[in-house]
């Protein structure tokens, strides 16, 4: 029998399993209906493999930040949502360098086509376990973290950038506190002198 969204994601936050064995469940159970969302999306095998790559490695990432277990189809599909809206926007860049037509498959995946369920899965789980991949997945991790109070990533017309006041307030702060300390360094030095 399957495992429910609950069990899944009970097994997914868990940390008792392998990454290996919690990427395996992740794709036995949603890796067919990912890829067919991606393959739609992006028309092209290889981009639609790297995109369901990618949303794996963010979905285990940031699993912890999903608040509702009966939403985690949903999620996965917005994090693939997320990861298509990525390889098109590495496409359209490819397509403004003077590059006519789709840009070649390793200039954005690094991977041939490969459809077949079975070879997709090994594909996807190599790409999240391969050791020698640790730096590309720290960076997919780390790109993907914007994201709303449910947990669902935020498109990128919401994303704001920090403005100055970001950086402003903190040292505004700690220039008001360092002001602070020296009215009262200076006070008890001087109420020490009277007496």
């Amino acid at each position: 029998m399957p495992m429910t969204d609950r069990e899944l994601l009970q097994a997914l936050r868990s940390g008792g399993s392998t990454t290996a064995q919690t990427c395996g469940l992740l794709f036995d159970a949603y890796g067919a209906e990912l890829y067919e969302h991606c393959r739609n999306t992006l028309d092209d095998d290889a981009a639609a493999q790297s995109a369901l790559r990618d949303t794996v490695i963010v979905a285990l990432a940031h699993i912890g930040r999903l608040s509702d277990p009966d939403l985690l189809r949903d999620w996965l599909l917005a994090l693939a949502d997320a990861e298509c809206a990525r390889h098109e926007a590495a496409a359209s860049q490819w397509r403004e360098q003077d590059h006519d037509g789709k840009p070649p498959r390793a200039a954005l995946t690094g991977v041939s086509s490969v459809t077949q369920p079975a070879a997709l899965r090994v594909r996807v789980l190599s790409g999240v376990i391969t050791p020698e991949l640790a730096e590309y997945r720290s960076l997919v991790a780390a790109r993907g973290n914007h994201f709303d109070r449910r947990g669902f990533p935020l498109p990128a017309s919401a994303r704001r950038s920090p403005g100055p006041c970001s950086y402003l307030v903190p040292g505004l702060i700690a220039g008001v506190g360092a002001v602070v300390a020296l009215v009262v360094v200076l006070f008890q030095l001087v109420s020490r002198t009277v007496l």
